[in-house]
């Protein structure tokens, strides 16, 4: 299975730190498809006391739905996420007013 994402998901665990989950306090799933259709899911923990990013399923309080490819662009400043979601590239379930705070984890990546 081939994912661009997953550099970006290690660079988002490399800058993720306590002080950044206090900000953003929320629980993050990532259902991400690629080119060739297969699926993989994501799961960031930034409400934890020990916050994590991890491959894998869970209880989020915002799920981004998304291709991997649009996500890349989306974390990499070259997709705007509100057009994204206007466009019907990116789908939200759960608390969109958190999807806002993940800028946090993804600026200058």
């Amino acid at each position: 299975m081939s994912f661009g994402s997953d550099a970006v998901f290690a660079e988002m665990q490399a800058r993720l730190t306590p002080a950044l989950a206090k900000k953003v306090k929320a629980v993050f799933a990532f259902q991400l498809t690629n080119a060739a259709g297969q699926t993989k899911h994501w799961l960031a923990d930034l409400k934890s006391a020990a916050p994590s990013i991890k491959e894998g399923k869970g209880k989020a309080d915002c799920t981004l739905i998304l291709k991997d490819e649009d996500y890349v662009k989306m974390a990499t400043g070259k997709l705007d996420a509100m057009k994204a979601f206007m466009s019907g590239k990116l789908k939200i379930k759960g608390n969109m007013m958190l999807a806002q705070k993940l800028s946090l984890l993804t600026s200058k990546l």
